[in-house]
């Protein structure tokens, strides 16, 4: 996407040396007919102005580009608005390599921001569905929290990764391993898969 977006700025036509320019973008955007109204990032667009505020401001559109992305459009404006002294084409051109460098750093961030979004809700779901099980398979003797040794027997599971549970059930399900409870443990532990692990860990993590 980033190359994508870098190869049609460049395919921009760079114009008049007569001119103030900016440039704002919108990405994965779904209809055509509600663009103009759309507020769009980058420039002096800033995430709060949209193509008919910036009209009304004297700016006017002097190129666009349109590419299909998986979730819709993504549009890319040069705006431009008349001034009365001229500027030299290399300071135009450093101005240009400036927004395009400022607008593939703002999609970097954004698509990390929604990265990071998409990561927690995940977490959030298994420790959802993680509550459940622990409460049913666990809770009666490692604790609310999973924070009891079980008489010392146990080491506390709101300690450990999902690797060491992992780790552990394995051991007690195949007789390689004991504490001093695999008689207790082993029944249990022929009921537990990595998944179903893997959310109660993410619910253990969700309630430290």
């Amino acid at each position: 996407m980033k190359k994508a977006i870098l190869s049609s700025i460049l395919l921009l036509s760079a114009s008049s040396i007569f001119a103030d320019t900016t440039m704002c973008f919108k990405e994965n955007h779904q209809s055509m007919s509600t663009i103009e109204n759309t507020p769009l990032d980058g420039g002096l667009c800033m995430g709060k102005n949209t193509i008919s505020d910036m009209k009304a401001k004297g700016w006017n559109v002097d190129d666009i580009k349109i590419s299909q992305s998986a979730n819709g459009m993504n549009f890319i404006y040069v705006l431009k608005t008349p001034v009365t002294q001229a500027v030299s084409s290399s300071n135009f051109s450093g101005n240009q390599a400036d927004m395009e460098a400022r607008i593939l750093e703002k999609l970097e961030k954004k698509k990390e921001a929604e990265k990071k979004e998409k990561e927690i809700i995940v977490k959030k779901n298994l420790a959802e569905e993680g509550k459940d099980n622990y409460i049913r398979k666990c809770q009666s003797c490692h604790g609310e929290k999973g924070e009891s040794t079980v008489g010392g027997y146990s080491r506390p599971l709101n300690t450990l990764t999902s690797e060491d549970m992992r780790h552990s059930i394995n051991g007690y399900t195949n007789g390689t391993y004991d504490r001093g409870r695999a008689a207790t443990m082993q029944p249990i532990t022929s009921t537990l898969t990595y998944v179903t692990l893997e959310k109660i860990s993410a619910y253990l993590d969700s309630i430290k």
